[in-house]
């Protein structure tokens, strides 16, 4: 588990099925240049990985942005889970949020 696993929406890569095999996850390979930002095309992504942070939840401008908020407001039950994840994060932080997240079957679970 690492916090590098953590999505910037809040989504968690570790124990989601898709990781590795048809998805690379939000941030893996752009801090060693593997992966290329300015190829990316997730405006979060390219924000949250610009500002060297580890999501949103690192985020001071997180309460305003348009771009995670407007995200975080698409109907479905995974986007309400992602934006309670920061939450977490912003509480608790990154090490207890990764000891929950790992127990989860998918990119989202319980606290």
């Amino acid at each position: 588990m690492s916090i590098e696993e953590i999505g910037c929406c809040g989504a968690y890569c570790g124990t989601c099925k898709a990781y590795d095999t048809t998805c690379k996850g939000c941030k893996i390979g752009f801090t060693s240049g593997e992966r290329d930002i300015s190829k990316a095309k997730c405006k979060i992504k390219i924000c949250c990985v610009s500002k060297q942070q580890n999501s949103c939840s690192d985020c001071t401008q997180y309460d305003k942005c348009e771009t995670i908020q407007s995200f975080y407001n698409h109907g479905g039950y995974k986007y309400g889970k992602y934006k309670q994840a920061v939450a977490y994060i912003k509480s608790n932080g990154y090490i207890e949020f990764l000891e929950k997240a790992d127990k989860w079957n998918g990119a989202y679970g319980k606290y």
